[in-house]
């Protein structure tokens, strides 16, 4: 098994990620081949794994911690994060996901719907065995119940012209930055660091989360498709204005009356959005709220107990921002 090139500087963390994809391997099995070949193929396309990564990382914080339960949590988490991705590929009728044809467009969405849904029952199952000394079940469920709140006041704002940037980072907070928070959390309760500990375990992953996907909603506009390696300016083909396109709409009003309802851009109108985006300062203050987020993640970091982990907790949050360059 291999992991995504961003761990080569962390060999520690690296061989634990690696354990903990040949744990979901070994967990994977539907009887249905088409399926049971795209959960595999999907496991093995390289994707970052840095929700369990920090799971893994907040587990080394405490004194308590197990290796195995660790990488069942890790595990856990990294099977839910796949369902949701599954899910809304469907959803927005993704074509690529991680430089890859997704599976729906493959498989077809029957397919994907069944494999999301056994991702969901794997990741509950996977934990079971922890959980009368550890509350998985109940974490997970909140995380889902979160996603799915989140996923939903998204659909609310489809195509809202209107929507606010309170609405997005509310919105954004339930979809991503939650179930971050969640893997901090179970790290840290995994290692039984003390309550306080767990509160601000979920605290800092709640910042980090909210960067993460702020810094992912900008890269849709400043990469190309091949570099980004999601379908070209996919959200803005399915209504979901993100914090670019919200700064940049203040500054020039009928930016979203004018756009086409493209399902399809050519490189030059992906051109013409990001170079409006740009001059109308929605990229620069999407940045700058993304460094914001960042900058209180490791205020916060560094009220962690002073172990080796620690720094490499916070030099993994600061490089979330090097996706920028």
């Amino acid at each position: 098994m291999s992991t995504h090139p961003i761990w080569n500087d962390y060999p520690q963390l690296k061989t634990e990620l690696v354990q903990t994809t040949e744990l979901i391997d070994k967990t994977l099995f539907v009887r249905n081949q088409a399926v049971n070949q795209a959960m595999k193929e999907m496991f093995q396309a390289n994707g970052k794994m840095i929700r369990p990564a920090f799971s893994l990382l907040f587990s080394s914080l405490g004194h308590n911690s197990d290796p195995v339960r660790a990488r069942h949590i890790a595990a856990s988490i990294e099977l839910f994060h796949n369902a949701t991705l599954l899910h809304d590929d469907i959803i927005d009728d993704g074509k690529i996901r991680r430089g890859l044809p997704t599976m729906q467009s493959v498989y077809g969405k029957k397919a994907a719907v069944y494999a999301g849904d056994y991702l969901i029952s794997a990741c509950f199952k996977i934990t079971l065995p922890y959980n009368q000394m550890l509350d998985t079940q109940g974490l997970l469920t909140r995380a889902m119940d979160q996603v799915i709140k989140g996923e939903l006041q998204q659909l609310s704002n489809s195509y809202n012209i209107e929507v606010s940037l309170k609405q997005y980072l509310t919105q954004i907070k339930g979809k991503t930055a939650e179930l971050f928070a969640i893997s901090c959390l179970m790290g840290a309760q995994e290692s039984q660091m003390s309550k306080s500990e767990q509160n601000l375990s979920f605290r800092i992953g709640l910042q980090i989360g909210m960067a993460f996907q702020l810094l992912d909603d900008l890269l849709e506009y400043t990469q190309l498709e091949e570099e980004w390696g999601k379908s070209l300016l996919q959200d803005l083909s399915n209504g979901i204005y993100t914090a670019p396109v919200i700064f940049s709409k203040e500054q020039v009003p009928a930016f979203l009356q004018n756009l086409k309802n493209n399902r399809e851009w050519s490189s030059e109108e992906a051109e013409s959005v990001r170079q409006t985006l740009c001059e109308a300062g929605g990229i620069k203050r999407t940045r700058l709220l993304a460094e914001q987020y960042t900058d209180k993640a490791l205020a916060l970091i560094r009220q962690l107990p002073d172990r080796p982990e620690r720094v490499t907790i916070e030099q993994l949050t600061r490089s979330l921002l090097k996706r920028l360059s």
